[in-house]
C-alpha cells in the first residue's frame, strides 16, 4: 500500500479501505484495520475505514455517504 500511495499522481487523493466478509467469524473489525494497515499515520489524504458485508449489506450505506461527501472536498 506504501508504495501505491507513494505515487505523485495519487497525492491527495482520498482513500477507501473496506474490509468486506463482517458476517465471517474472526473478520477484522474497522480498528483492527484502522491498526493493521496504519491508516493513521496518513495524514495527506481524507482516509476512510469500514467493515461490511456486501452479502448481508452492513455499512453499505455508511460507504456510500462517506464517497457522496467527498463531492467538494479535497484532503
Amino acid at each position: 500500500m506504501k508504495e501505491l500511495l507513494s505515487f505523485t499522481s495519487l497525492e491527495g487523493v482520498p482513500l477507501l479501505v473496506l474490509g468486506n466478509k463482517n458476517d465471517v467469524e474472526g473478520a477484522m473489525g474497522e480498528q483492527r484495520l484502522i491498526e493493521a494497515m496504519g491508516l493513521r499515520a496518513l495524514k495527506d489524504r481524507m482516509v476512510g475505514c469500514y467493515s461490511i458485508s456486501a452479502k448481508n449489506i452492513v455499512n453499505i450505506d455508511v460507504t456510500l455517504k462517506w464517497l457522496n461527501n467527498l463531492k467538494g472536498k479535497k484532503a
